[in-house]
């Protein structure tokens, strides 16, 4: 079992409370699993208290023995949140006069709550502190991050023994997942927007990788029904017709976004044109990437390639569905900091963690692309996913 180390969560404290010094805020209350786990270690049912100086607090409901081994700081066993701000004046810490939250996605009864138990405080939100801090991975997180790159390779350099015609895009997606969880994938992958899920990832044949839904993404599938209007369907795989893989491998908690294309026979000129031009973007996106570049003109860089190739129509999604974006960072959630797309005007830094997903949805026909996570480092970009950039035939 992998604990993180108590000098790296002192170094994450520390940059949040930077944030919190300029902005004139001497506390941050957060209670999302993923932040919570971020800043201490244990996803426990808690709440961390990060002072202006010092170290956390962390307030436990359930359960209180794992969450003790789990994180290095002091913890408290509490019975009712409720009794927060009372325990914290009981350890000498003074009573914040501004405290922050998780705003984007905290319930809006939580809010009330803390409202209510805050009374003669300033609430503020403070989900863009936490996003900036951890839109720049640490060397210990690229490490994980690598071994989750390496991982999914292993199990994705067997998939061309379980794609076979006359199979269901579900019957496939089921064996696909059973290589990643045979790999030590942890099943869930974590997603911060409101509604947004997803289930290891796509196995889309077709015209049916053409479906798209409620999902932020560029397609979704068919899904099994209106109960989750996304992923793979009962469609069967024919010859001849783009296969499209875009999964999420989940390693000790981080996440690497990788897309390949499959064909059992032949892929059609039109889609294979698209294909390669895809190959092409992301060579041209990813030879620009260094500190200091703009994500907005990584993104303008993309789509006058497309327009150059004719296929500007099907860049990105097709008709009112497409989306303004070719890439979001990753980490311990799916859509992270930074996002490479229109008007996105961030300059990136070393140790930023991102996928890039240059795509095409041909109408009728399919989708095809390419989707890798880089670093970026000192000079340039480090690839996570590993696996070869190939059109796998079978």
């Amino acid at each position: 079992m992998i604990f993180t180390p108590k000098e790296e969560l002192i170094k994450r404290v520390n940059k949040l409370q930077e944030k919190m010094k300029a902005n004139n805020c001497d506390g941050f209350l957060i209670s999302q699993n993923v932040d919570l786990f971020y800043f201490s270690g244990t996803m426990q049912n808690a709440q961390l208290y990060i002072p202006i100086e010092g170290e956390p607090i962390l307030f436990c409901r359930k359960s209180f023995e794992r969450s003790e081994t789990e994180t290095p700081w002091k913890t408290i066993n509490t019975k009712n949140f409720k009794l927060i701000p009372e325990q914290i004046k009981d350890l000498g810490i003074p009573t914040p006069e501004c405290l922050a939250l998780e705003l984007d996605v905290i319930s809006a009864s939580s809010y009330l709550f803390l409202k209510k138990l805050f009374n003669n405080q300033e609430l503020v939100n403070g989900s863009n502190w936490i996003k900036d801090v951890r839109s720049v991975k640490s060397p210990y997180e690229i490490e994980i991050l690598r071994n989750a790159g390496k991982k999914t390779a292993e199990a994705f350099s067997q998939v061309d023994k379980i794609i076979k015609p006359g199979l269901s895009e579900f019957e496939i997606a089921a064996d696909i997942e059973n290589l990643l969880r045979q790999s030590g994938h942890q099943g869930t992958i974590r997603l911060r927007g409101f509604n947004q899920e997803l289930f290891y990832g796509l196995f889309l044949s077709g015209e049916s990788g053409t479906k798209t839904s409620s999902n932020d993404g560029i397609i979704a599938g068919a899904g099994l029904g209106p109960y989750f209007p996304m992923g793979p369907s009962e469609k069967k795989v024919n010859v001849n017709e783009p296969l499209f893989m875009d999964y999420v491998g989940v390693y000790d908690g981080y996440a690497v976004d990788q897309t390949r294309m499959s064909v059992i026979g032949v892929l059609p000129d039109k889609l294979y044109y698209a294909y390669r031009i895809s190959l092409e973007i992301q060579d041209l996106v990813i030879n620009q990437v260094k500190p200091g570049c703009l994500a907005s003109k990584l993104y303008k860089i993309a789509v006058d390639k497309a327009e150059k190739s004719g296929l500007q129509d099907n860049f990105m999604g097709y008709g009112q569905d497409g989306v303004k974006f070719i890439g979001h960072g990753i980490g311990l959630e799916l859509d992270e900091m930074p996002v490479i797309a229109k008007g996105f005007d961030i300059y990136l830094e070393e140790g930023m963690v991102f996928a890039l997903e240059p795509k095409f949805v041909l109408p009728g026909s399919g989708i095809v692309g390419i989707e890798n996570t880089w670093v970026v480092t000192k000079n340039g970009v480090e690839k996570l996913t590993v696996l070869p950039d190939r059109l796998i035939t079978i």
